[in-house]
């Protein structure tokens, strides 16, 4: 089936639009705030509650000719993820189903944008085949199985390199301190 519709976040947009699916402000709306931000359009669709999950990658799939393959249905493969970015992975939350000689097969959350294929083709050297996901199960697939280096890590001293965790201490530490203080009854004046 050979449709005429560009992978990329704009034309989904249209095509939700035009279906009704969602309103043309909040649309835009969502359109710009992942242009702008870290978070990709159909996470903020599904995250603002404006469509359900399965029916954006219904919508994906019947647009784009693809087919619907979510994690929750096929357990990937732990070959597939080798040599490919792991952080290139979480943030445009693709999970890597399988991998037969040079092609590999990547679960989008729905959709991602033909470019970031793209990119994914060259910095691995593998031809990707990408099938329509969940926003949600892709998710919860990231955070089992390729979750987030932490940020905070200690010097040799212990010393914690990041202002959160400083600040976090310091509130530990007070209110430890505020716990183990006795405390005197307020004195009531003689009448």
């Amino acid at each position: 089936m050979k449709n005429s519709y560009r992978l990329d976040y704009t034309s989904l947009a249209e095509v939700l639009g035009q279906r009704a699916l969602v309103e043309p402000q909040r649309l835009k709306l969502a359109l710009q705030t992942s242009q702008s931000g870290p978070i990709p359009f159909p996470e903020v669709l599904v995250g603002d509650n404006l469509i359900g999950d399965w029916d954006l990658s219904r919508v994906v799939c019947e647009i784009y000719g693809l087919p619907f393959l979510p994690v929750d249905l096929y357990s990937p493969s732990p070959d597939a993820l080798n040599g490919l970015d792991q952080e290139f992975l979480r943030k445009h939350r693709l999970v890597p189903l399988s991998r037969h000689k040079r092609v590999l097969t990547i679960c989008m959350p729905a959709l991602v944008s033909a470019e970031v294929l793209g990119m994914l083709s060259s910095t691995s050297d593998l031809h990707v085949m990408p099938v329509v996901g969940s926003v949600n199960s892709n998710n919860k697939w990231l955070a089992e199985h390729l979750a987030a280096p932490d940020p905070v890590s200690a010097d040799a001293g212990g010393v914690p390199s990041d202002w959160n965790k400083i600040f976090d201490e310091g509130d530990a530490a007070v209110l430890l301190n505020l716990d183990q203080e006795p405390r005197d009854p307020p004195s009531e004046a003689a009448a």
